[in-house]
């Protein structure tokens, strides 16, 4: 009889991994904000989580909404799929079955039917009845493809909201998702201060703590040699680390080892590099659809000989004129693609104004590599 193998990590799910390391500075604030609600007052900020894929974000989401399940505070998990209408915001926010209940106390039952009209005045009165009731935070995920329309409705109404009532607005989306919120008009939304967080690959300690921590907790242990090469070959992007986890995870269920060396690292390689090298060509057509690989290429050059340090925009801007992007407004479409789709971005609150990081350096090397060998056709 075989022995099902239990899952340990968890590899784009989203769910909460083993050990969540290196994300302090985002739970502290969103804690802090949660202690507000608890306390019956609206934080003084929303939240916006920003980073590139497979960074965790929906994971910190999925934590605090955890978090709030344990608090006097519900937590209301949305994607823009979820609410492509106005009335859709209203029925996911202050449903109908909850207006009466909420809002008899506070403004009539008479004001009932109009709130139902799912109008943005009807959703700031339906929402504020609800937030006296009990405190409330909407978290919303890949808030970069939220509709315009809805995202300004939804931004000025929590805004309003926030003055009355204990409500907290969390927002996670790609770097393009400060573009997003910018096009809504609501312009409150360049002050967030620490409210805007960025969420990129883990500094070392983390990276080694995601991987070996669980391990250790189930009483596997892992040669300082093996974890090396795991943590050099994931660049440190959590996405990566949970690959490499399940690969040895799976590996040592099979082989019954208590210690994973070098030669365990050596087997489970194949099988990481497979999935991470199907990633990357994913990400590279992607680049190739937005019409923006040749830009892609000119970046990854700068980067080459320092993907852990920034460039500077007019460096940048300088590369995309040197590989034939002449013209001003398209050098300006090229960076705002690329970061838009995460493979250049500027976490907040870390670099000086105007200074890019690599979303992952790695991928850099590989879609050079691969326009190289295979011509750039956009």
């Amino acid at each position: 009889m075989s022995t099902v193998v239990p899952y340990l990590f968890r590899p784009g799910t989203g769910a909460l991994p083993p050990a969540l390391t290196g994300r302090d500075v985002q739970q502290t604030v969103l804690s802090r904000c949660l202690a507000d609600l608890v306390a019956g007052s609206a934080p003084p900020h929303n939240i916006v989580l920003l980073g590139p894929r497979g960074n965790g974000k929906t994971t910190l989401l999925n934590w605090f909404k955890g978090v709030c399940a344990d608090t006097s505070v519900d937590a209301v998990a949305l994607t823009p799929q979820s609410i492509p209408t106005q009335q859709a915001l209203l029925e996911a926010l202050a449903p109908r079955r909850g207006i009466a209940k909420w809002m008899r106390r506070k403004i009539g039952v008479a004001s009932v039917a109009s709130a139902e009209g799912g109008a943005h005045t009807n959703l700031t009165g339906a929402l504020t009845a609800r937030c006296r009731r009990r405190p409330l935070a909407v978290l919303l995920d890949e808030a970069h493809t939220l509709d315009s329309k809805i995202g300004g409705t939804l931004l000025n109404v929590s805004q309003q909201v926030r003055t009355e009532a204990p409500f907290l607005l969390v927002l996670a989306g790609t770097p393009g998702l400060l573009d997003r919120l910018r096009e809504t008009g609501a312009s409150f939304w360049s002050r967030l201060g620490e409210g805007l967080l960025g969420v990129g690959r883990l500094d070392d300690a983390a990276a080694r703590a995601a991987l070996s921590a669980p391990l250790q907790a189930h009483g596997v242990g892992i040669h300082a040699g093996a974890l090396d090469a795991v943590i050099e070959h994931s660049q440190r992007y959590p996405y990566f680390i949970q690959l490499w986890g399940d690969a040895l995870w799976k590996q040592r269920a099979a082989t019954g080892a208590t210690r994973i060396d070098a030669a365990a690292v050596a087997s489970a390689q194949p099988t990481v590099v497979a999935q991470v090298t199907d990633y990357y060509r994913s990400r590279y057509d992607e680049l190739r659809a937005e019409g923006v690989l040749t830009a892609a290429m000119a970046v990854a050059r700068i980067f080459q000989a320092r993907m852990d340090a920034t460039a500077q925009e007019h460096e940048l801007d300088a590369a995309l004129a040197k590989a034939g992007i002449e013209d001003e407004v398209r050098r300006r479409h090229g960076l705002d693609a690329l970061n838009r789709l995460g493979y250049i971005w500027r976490p907040p609150g870390q670099m000086p104004p105007l200074a890019w990081s690599a979303g992952i350096p790695s991928l850099m090397t590989f879609v050079l590599e691969a326009g190289s060998k295979l011509g750039v056709h956009e």
